[in-house]
């Protein structure tokens, strides 16, 4: 995000427990790491979106697997086009994880949208 500050984007990071030492909400420590304006931080302890991510999931072909051992779809990038509406199941333009491995990828997919 840092690199391209005159992108018009929309990211929403979501924080959920799946290590152990995943206690509690993060704390002000890790929101720093994501301090661009233009994303919003949620701690979803329940794994609301996980679960939402799934059912998305299987509705792409080839669907992309969860990467936790637990079941959970965490630690990924997930990209919709411009002006993605949520009440239509808009199909994500990239959807790749880990991401410090899928930085680069992410960065050319989101330069042609």
């Amino acid at each position: 995000m840092k690199q391209h500050p005159e992108w018009k984007l929309r990211v929403l990071v979501v924080w959920e427990p799946i290590l152990v030492t995943d206690w509690g909400a993060p704390s002000g420590g890790a929101l720093a790491r994501i301090s661009d304006a233009r994303a919003r931080q949620f701690w979803d302890p329940h794994h609301v979106i996980s679960v939402a991510l799934e059912k998305m999931a299987r509705q792409i072909a080839p669907a992309p697997g969860p990467n936790s051992g637990k079941g959970f779809y965490w630690d990924m990038a997930i990209a919709f086009a411009p002006h993605a509406r949520w009440e239509n199941d808009p199909a994500p333009s990239f959807w790749r994880g880990p991401v410090y491995q899928i930085v680069p990828a992410l960065g050319q997919s989101l330069s042609k949208q």
